[in-house]
């Protein structure tokens, strides 16, 4: 199974580096995850915050997070055609506009979207898109006999 994965993904597994996220992350027997370079930045906006709440240094959480990056393939925006990008702003405009780059990876790749985002999950579902899989989902594909 290859998924793209939500940055809400990577900010569970440093919050809780023992649950069941940072176990996926770091496993990848039968999971390919591919990121966003989006997705990066993203974090990177929030470690200061992380850093306060984690009671870690802002080092620690960048050596942390780069482990769990270690051997995902990270897609670069700039291979998004015009015509996903615009369409992907479209869908998330009335939900969350952070979620395009997501969005416009899915319409490119066609791949699910790997996310604990209730809110995005449920306003895709609105919009008669069922382009997502939880944590829980993925566990059952997983765990899933050959």
């Amino acid at each position: 199974m290859i998924v793209i994965t939500d940055s809400n993904i990577f900010f569970s597994a440093l919050i809780r580096p023992e649950g069941i996220n940072a176990q996926i992350l770091s496993e990848r027997k039968r999971i390919q995850i591919l990121v966003p370079d989006y997705l990066i930045e993203e974090v990177y906006e929030h470690i200061d915050n992380l850093s306060k709440r984690l009671k870690k240094t802002k080092k620690q959480l960048k050596k942390e997070f780069h482990l769990l990056l270690d051997d995902i393939k990270i897609l670069h925006t700039e291979s998004i055609t015009d015509e996903n990008l615009e369409k992907a702003k479209q869908i998330v405009k009335d939900i969350d506009f952070d979620d395009a780059p997501f969005i416009a990876f899915h319409l490119q790749y066609k791949h699910k979207i790997w996310t604990g985002d209730k809110v995005l999950i449920n306003g895709l579902k609105e919009k008669g898109l069922d382009i997502c899989v939880t944590t829980e989902e993925l566990i059952l594909k997983r765990y899933k006999k050959l």
